[in-house]
């Protein structure tokens, strides 16, 4: 009996079977006439036919006309549908049924809508499973277990509670940003740069625009890589070439990243360590596996393309099909055996030594040095009468009056929680007081403000 999975997400509709991932392709569509171009087809004429490119659809997923877009007449379900339909006729010659591995924000209505779309299609469902425990494989002992993934229009995070099963605990998303709007600041940013470099705006002519948005996956591969790297586009018959720093591109991502990590800052138990599976879409990206490093007592699990589609087939047997009855599968069991994470990287000798040599003394906040001293230091919304007090002066919710204090004592720098909602030190929340080390980010409230914990070098 052959099974399929078809993983659904618009950055990436994944199709594999029991032995490979046999194809992942964006949720992309472009009408023309009565015809409707899918995946990266449309992908390669979306910037050539805006008015008639979509890549909303999965994510409205809706049976109104027009759904899809202003310029559509079509629905989001007719979109979704023609995808799905030329995924199953090109990949599933041969198979029984599928398995569906869907987000956790389609559900009721939506998810409905998508069950009787691959009916239409006519593929015998066999199940739906929820993508966190389709692609969370093995447990991880005395740790804590996400899964971190990304849309086109949103990001999310998902606790994964790990017992016999794996069983989803808790989801949350944000839905302000995804690896849309991120895409389009990376091809802005580039364009600026060639503008700067050569007065030649890519983004003038819709030929070029498309171009440039073709080769920004491979750039930005090989920035993962490499600091900077030389870019092309052609002009009037010849190339335009200029250097693309990976640093330029990490200040576009820089609130992108933020709203992740404080995604994931929200799970995080005083005290204990987690292990971070990363979904390709994210895990792609230059600069994220870097910015999640910094995490205290956390391991990065970076997963390949199609992971959850492919993982949800290892043991077939462990999700039971009832014909006319198709249920979504919150929980699944392991299909490999328990592995241990390791936590933060161990700090070389020579910087342990660096930092006995010169222990944190002082808070950077807002460009401004401040030095701890003998009395502390408080952190808040508002001044404290008689106390010296750090006032956060950005628009970030959750910041108590006094929010938590700088003290030295027994010769270190500690950190004490005063607030309701919580204060964070390498985002990870203090359990009423922690120790503080040299280049650790304190953060307060929502998005938050940070504070960085600097040393002082002695004058010579």
């Amino acid at each position: 009996m052959r099974t399929l999975a078809i993983e659904f997400n618009d950055a990436g509709i994944a199709v594999a079977d029991a032995q490979s991932v046999l194809a992942v392709e964006p949720g992309y569509a472009v009408v023309e006439g009565n015809k409707i171009i899918t995946g990266r087809d449309a992908v390669a004429k979306a910037r050539l036919h805006p008015r008639r490119a979509s890549n909303r659809f999965w994510n409205a997923m809706s049976l109104e006309p027009g759904s899809a877009g202003s310029e559509i007449s079509q629905s989001a379900a007719e979109l979704a549908f023609a995808q799905i339909d030329s995924l199953w006729k090109r990949f599933g010659s041969g198979a029984d049924d599928a398995v569906l591995v869907v987000p956790g924000h389609i559900r009721g209505e939506a998810l409905g809508l998508g069950l009787g779309l691959a009916n239409e299609c006519g593929i015998e469902v066999r199940a739906i499973v929820a993508t966190a425990v389709a692609a969370s494989v093995r447990p991880y002992p005395g740790h804590q277990l996400l899964y971190v993934d990304a849309g086109l229009y949103r990001v999310s995070a998902t606790l994964i509670e790990q017992g016999s099963e794996a069983i989803v605990s808790s989801e949350q998303n944000v839905i302000t940003t995804g690896l849309a709007s991120l895409t389009e600041g990376f091809a802005r940013r580039i364009a600026e740069l060639f503008v700067r470099a050569t007065r030649f705006d890519p983004l003038h002519r819709a030929e070029t625009e498309q171009m440039l948005y073709d080769r920004l996956p491979g750039w930005l591969e090989r920035l993962r890589e490499q600091e900077r790297i030389e870019i092309t586009l052609p002009q009037h018959g010849e190339e335009q070439k200029i250097t693309l720093e990976r640093d330029a591109l990490r200040a576009v991502a820089a609130g992108f990243n933020r709203a992740l990590v404080q995604l994931i800052a929200y799970y995080r138990q005083p005290g204990q360590s987690v292990v971070i599976q990363l979904s390709s879409h994210l895990a792609s990206l230059p600069g994220v596996a870097a910015e999640l490093a910094r995490l205290d007592d956390a391991q990065i699990e970076r997963l390949p393309p199609g992971h959850a589609a492919r993982s949800v087939l290892l043991r077939p047997e462990l999700i039971e099909g009832h014909k006319g009855e198709v249920k979504l599968l919150k929980r699944l069991g392991w299909r490999a055996a328990p592995a241990e994470a390791t936590s933060d990287k161990p700090r070389s000798p020579r910087a342990s030594a660096a930092l006995h040599e010169f222990p944190p003394t002082h808070v950077v906040y807002a460009g401004v040095v401040y030095p701890i001293g003998a009395r502390g230091l408080l952190v808040g919304r508002e001044p404290v009468d008689g106390r010296r007090t750090i006032v956060v002066t950005t628009q970030a919710n959750g910041v108590s009056r006094a929010h938590c204090e700088l003290v030295v004592r027994d010769g270190e720098l500690k950190l004490v929680d005063l607030s309701r909602y919580g204060t964070f030190v390498n985002e990870k929340k203090v359990a009423g007081e922690t120790t503080l080390q040299r280049a650790d980010v304190i953060r307060v409230g929502s998005p938050g403000a940070e504070l960085h914990v600097v040393s002082m070098e002695p004058a010579q």
